[in-house]
């Protein structure tokens, strides 16, 4: 039995490599997605042919497709990066792993430094992905860099600098493809409005879940105090943030959950109220994720596919912790009996 995917080379399917032995696909928020394929190899003519396939070799671009429905899901597209090769005498139970990951991994690759000017972070988020082109979702920023106060340095590669600019702004950057391959680049908070894409269910009738492991820790700032100096009139700048500005996924956040208030004084150089508030905002909005939950499913049982960066409603867990979840990870492993998916998911409240 074969496994349940397409493996496409240059964006051309390739049944031979498609008969791997097994396929792990890992998304993760504010990460690369990466890639593993294992395949069983043997002796040919004093030589192990895959070994020198070129097709597994260095920076050859293999997309992992999951159909379903009638569309075809890109898991994953991205470079060859590297192999983990296993030997037996004779050369029967010999395997390699082909290791891999998205295409953001060529903005990684040359160390830049540049001064940009009188634009936001999101003005140079957009240009650096039209570099490598990607179709852009920027979400604007609020901070402005202006070249008769301070410019924005980037003494970095592409990627790290998106990232850093992500970070700053409590936004996250990814990469997803649609069904015909063409890459979206995402730089944007979280998204959380619109309905659930999925139903996790447990202790339900037809349920699609068979454990979930819950935390939370509510010892966590649910304000920021924040001020600076405008160098250029001597004026204070008021960066004070009261609570999250991302919508809570239950009906009660950790502002009205944690005991007491929970200052968070942060200190940034800075021209504007904009960039020092959405800093503020920043380390409120990665504070907020104060409860973590993981559980495991298969495609099999959920009809359908769970995907990093997306809203999933937890059903069966109890009033408190039943809702909607954002998905900060999930590992996709498909072998010839499943398509199993270890999901990592995070909240900002819970049910009152």
């Amino acid at each position: 039995m074969g496994l349940e995917i397409a493996i496409a080379v240059d964006g051309t399917p390739d049944e031979e490599l498609a008969a791997a032995a097994w396929v792990e696909v890992y998304e993760r928020m504010g990460e690369m997605t990466t890639y593993r394929i294992r395949y069983d190899i043997d002796i040919s003519e004093g030589d192990f042919p895959t070994l020198v396939d070129e097709r597994l070799g260095p920076g050859s671009e293999l997309s992992l497709i999951a159909p379903l429905d009638g569309k075809n899901n890109y898991l994953v597209k991205g470079p060859v990066t590297g192999q983990q090769i296993h030997l037996e005498h004779g050369g029967a139970c010999s395997f390699v792993e082909v290791s891999g990951c998205d295409t953001s991994i060529a903005m990684n690759r040359e160390t830049k430094t540049v001064l940009w000017s009188d634009l936001a972070d999101s003005d140079a988020v957009n240009a650096i992905f039209g570099i490598y082109g990607y179709t852009p979702d920027v979400e604007p920023t609020a901070a402005g860099h202006f070249e008769q106060k301070h410019t924005l340095v980037q003494r970095d590669t592409d990627l790290q600098f998106v990232q850093r600019l992500a970070r700053r702004n409590g936004a996250l950057f990814w990469i997803t493809c649609d069904e015909q391959g063409i890459e979206t680049a995402h730089f944007k908070r979280a998204p959380l409005d619109g309905d659930a894409a999925n139903d996790l269910t447990i202790n339900l009738e037809s349920n699609n879940v068979a454990v979930v492991d819950i935390t939370w820790d509510a010892e966590r700032p649910t304000n920021v105090v924040a001020a600076q100096l405008d160098l250029n009139n001597k004026s204070d700048i008021d960066g004070d943030v009261i609570a999250s500005p991302l919508a809570s996924l239950g009906s009660a956040s950790l502002d009205e959950i944690a005991t007491g208030s929970h200052s968070l004084h942060l200190v940034a150089p800075v021209d504007d109220a904009g960039d020092l508030q959405s800093r503020g905002e920043a380390a409120l909005i990665e504070a907020g994720w104060f409860i973590r939950a993981k559980c495991q499913t298969t495609v099999n049982a959920l009809k359908a596919l769970v995907r990093a960066q997306t809203v999933v409603n937890v059903r069966g867990a109890g009033s408190r912790f039943s809702g909607k979840y954002f998905v900060c990870g999930v590992r996709h492993t498909i072998d010839s009996a499943s398509h199993r998916m270890d999901v990592e998911l995070i909240r900002n409240g819970w049910g009152a």
